[in-house]
């Protein structure tokens, strides 16, 4: 059963991809033109690119795999809302890394978007998306909420930036800004949330955090940006933490009050995200242990050291294979 499951989770992917881009090409920048005029500017590109590439895809097709432990399949007001999220995620992320709002003016704005005066047109499209999401969305009150924590989750990640902050720190911020993130997107559905399948939420947003920052080791580094996964001395253990917690987050999965069907799709779309992470550990540790040890002088390396390439076939089955012994 598991691998027809797995090509039914893959066809979906590509089928989901195809139909977004279609959906973006038409929406994105229609939807930014009044603000363009408005402010007789346009976002930068790198902003751009970040939404365009990047979170307009991935934020509606976690959105809609979520649907999926409903039984249906993202509606087309659905994908609209997952869109415009898509759209003020890197701004809002930006107004942090680039310090261009101080954090009470960012958790000014995104708790009470209505009463907050844009002065740019980055916090013009932020305050207007918000405000249009909060008319709209199912349970206003647990969408502010999930994102007031997923805000101090990204205050807190300024610590990252700090020399020194220990390794324990460092994997709760990591765990905690990925889990309220998720749950936050969560509220973009037209479903509201219980609070056991919030609790799977938070872990399973936490362990994806995780899989990315584990990826992303040398871009972390580059930025100045130290993460539990490029700060690591021991990939090995790593690795058996990460997938212990693979594992509780499937027990949790499983353990929610919908259809087994419906959730075991669920489950598989998840778990090869977070397996593609093992297979970039197992890269990790084997370069740790080609230099002896310790955390990776990555500043010495190459950038091609430390990326995982997953178009490499094998790296697809290790993925596969991954998936297949977290959930059996």
């Amino acid at each position: 059963m598991f691998l027809p499951r797995l090509i039914k989770v893959t066809r979906f992917v590509f089928r989901f991809f195809k139909t977004q881009n279609q959906f973006n090409d038409e929406f994105i920048d229609a939807y930014l033109q009044p603000f363009y005029k408005q402010y007789n500017k346009e976002l930068k590109h790198s902003a751009l690119l970040k939404i365009k590439k990047y979170y307009c895809l991935g934020i509606p097709l976690t959105c809609a795999a979520y649907t999926k432990i409903y039984g249906r399949k993202l509606s087309g007001i659905e994908r609209e809302y997952a869109t415009l999220t898509g759209i003020i995620t890197p701004l809002i992320d930006d107004f942090t890394d680039e310090r261009t709002l101080s954090n009470e003016a960012i958790d000014k704005l995104t708790s009470s978007p209505a009463n907050y005066e844009a002065r740019t047109l980055e916090e013009a499209v932020v305050k207007t998306i918000l405000c249009f999401l909060l008319e709209k969305v199912t349970s206003p009150e647990g969408f502010l909420y999930a994102l007031k924590q997923t805000i101090q989750a990204q205050h807190w990640s300024q610590r990252q930036m700090e020399p020194g902050v220990p390794q324990d720190e460092l994997r709760n911020i990591t765990l905690e800004k990925g889990a309220w993130s998720h749950i936050f997107f969560h509220y973009i559905i037209n479903e509201v949330p219980t609070q056991q399948t919030i609790d799977t939420f938070h872990l399973m947003g936490g362990l994806l955090q995780m899989s990315n920052d584990i990826f992303d080791v040398y871009k972390d580094f580059k930025e100045g940006i130290a993460t539990y996964a490029n700060t690591c001395d021991d990939y090995a253990a790593l690795e058996k933490y990460y997938v212990k917690e693979c594992r509780k987050f499937v027990s949790q999965a499983r353990a929610l009050p919908y259809e087994r069907p419906n959730l075991e799709f669920f489950i598989t779309f998840f778990v090869f995200v977070m397996a593609r992470g093992i297979v970039a550990l197992r890269m990790l540790y084997k370069l740790q242990k080609k230099l002896g040890g310790g955390v990776l002088p990555i500043e010495k390396l190459e950038r091609k050291q430390l990326i995982c390439d997953m178009e490499k076939p094998v790296n697809s089955i290790k993925t596969a294979w991954f998936t297949y012994t977290i959930m059996k």
